[in-house]
């Protein structure tokens, strides 16, 4: 017969305390109580949201591994919270998503998904240097000569394929080097978490600790000048040390706005690589190698429609393969080119449609009045100049055009223009309530 779930989760705290800081006990553990246990599984009540989320991600196979210590057995662990009417929200997370605890890091390689290894990737002429620079990063972590490795490129290219294949490289070699994968938004809201909660220090500690650390869409930091502060010093303290860092983004360093200078320099320390567009060849092999995985097979002029018509990027191309596939499966259609014909044209119907440079600056110029060429003339007019800016703001925002192309639709302009522009159009929006709905409002004509 089970003790009752309160002896056994303070048998099990006591274990804990004895591995853990007293700071990161208090924060963590303190308000913790076991409520229910059976032969499967211990419920464990914590304060809020915030506390299930990091207990998973840093806890939970310390804790795992210490209540199979105490009762001979690996029970499951479900996390609650007391919503304040007696009712409680119920988490349980998946033991084998988490690796090794380490109760010196507390790191682990979470969130890395399983399907995207180097062996799943396929390699082309947009993406061959990217993914040498890679795999040469793997085979030595920190000690090679890209570190940091930046990789950018458009969406949906594979940036976020070839970063994650990095970790699992590392820890199919060594189970025990310190790996986290983690989102620039994923990093905010932890940080963001650990100043509510005093526990900056515990976080820094984490990532102070790691040996490959990999941050996708470091873009996402823009504007934000805390997070940078704070990863600034993260960087160099793994830098100093030899670690490695990989990190992706949507376009090079030097053209991503409202990043601090003594950051945009660290990210040029390493190797800068790009990802492009797919070329056919390329497509085609990707269909192929998609087309196994799944266990179908399609007729080849059936893949080469698909690779000839959907050439963005290689989400679109899985995209039109899943849809292709149940398609035909819910119609009992067969796998024809007619068919993949009206899947393609159906999606292109239903797609956002794509606003470009010259839209934003015909909608801008009929806003403001003015002839939409006034753009790219060298009239210094504060009316005319104003709404350049404006036309440059939004070209950033809806378009995927760099910096670069977009001063070059605006007269020839360089990128740090255009950066001045947008800085100039969201600091006014931040104090201009009625400004910022009107821009708002032109955006969302723009869009339809």
């Amino acid at each position: 017969m089970l003790p009752n779930a309160i002896k056994i989760w303070n048998d099990c705290l006591l274990e804990i305390k004895a591995k853990i800081n007293r700071q990161s006990f208090k924060t963590w553990f303190k308000n913790t109580e076991g409520i229910s246990v059976d032969s499967e599984k211990l419920v464990v009540q914590v304060k809020d949201q915030f506390t299930v989320d990091w207990l998973e991600q840093h806890y939970l196979v310390l804790i795992g591994d210490i209540l199979e210590k105490i009762l001979g057995n690996r029970l499951c662990i479900t996390l609650a919270v007391d919503k304040g009417n007696g009712e409680f929200t119920y988490s349980t997370p998946t033991m084998s998503k988490y690796k090794l605890y380490n109760t010196e890091t507390a790191s682990e390689d979470r969130h890395l998904n399983p399907r995207y290894t180097f062996d799943n990737f396929v390699v082309g002429s947009s993406n061959q240097f990217a993914h040498a620079a890679t795999l040469a990063v793997s085979e030595a972590p920190g000690a090679n000569k890209y570190n940091p490795l930046f990789i950018y490129g458009g969406v949906g290219l594979g940036k976020t394929h070839l970063i994650q294949a990095i970790g699992h490289f590392v820890k199919e070699e060594n189970k025990k080097k310190n790996v986290i994968y983690v989102t620039s938004e994923r990093f905010t809201n932890e940080f963001i978490g650990s100043l509510v909660n005093n526990t900056t220090q515990e976080f820094n500690r984490v990532y102070k600790n790691l040996d490959v650390l990999l941050i996708d869409d470091v873009h996402f930091f823009s504007g934000k000048a805390g997070i940078q502060s704070n990863f600034f010093h993260i960087f160099n303290s793994l830098h100093q040390k030899g670690k490695q860092i990989v990190l992706t983004s949507d376009t090079q360093p030097g053209l991503i706005t409202g990043l601090t200078e003594r950051l945009l320099s660290r990210f040029n320390w390493g190797l800068v690589v790009d990802i492009r567009s797919p070329d056919y060849e390329t497509r085609m092999a990707i269909l192929k190698k998609k087309t196994e995985f799944q266990g179908i097979e399609l007729p080849p002029a059936v893949l080469d429609y698909i690779a000839q018509n959907v050439n963005s990027n290689i989400r679109e191309l899985e995209g039109s393969l899943i849809r292709l596939e149940a398609f035909s499966s819910i119609t009992g259609k067969p796998f024809t080119v007619d068919l993949a014909r009206e899947v393609v044209s159906h999606y292109r119907q239903n797609a956002p449609r794509t606003v470009t440079v010259g839209d934003i600056q015909k909608k801008v110029a009929e806003f403001y009045s003015m002839p939409k060429e006034a753009f790219a003339q060298k009239c210094r007019t504060k009316d005319i100049a104003f709404a350049r800016q404006v036309a440059m703001y939004i070209s950033r925002e809806l378009t995927g055009n760099t910096l670069k192309m977009i001063g070059l639709q605006f007269g020839g302009r360089d990128h740090s223009t255009v950066i001045h522009a947008c800085n100039l159009i969201e600091e006014k929006s931040r104090k201009d309530e009625m400004f910022k709905r009107s821009i708002e409002q032109l955006m969302g004509e723009i869009r339809n």
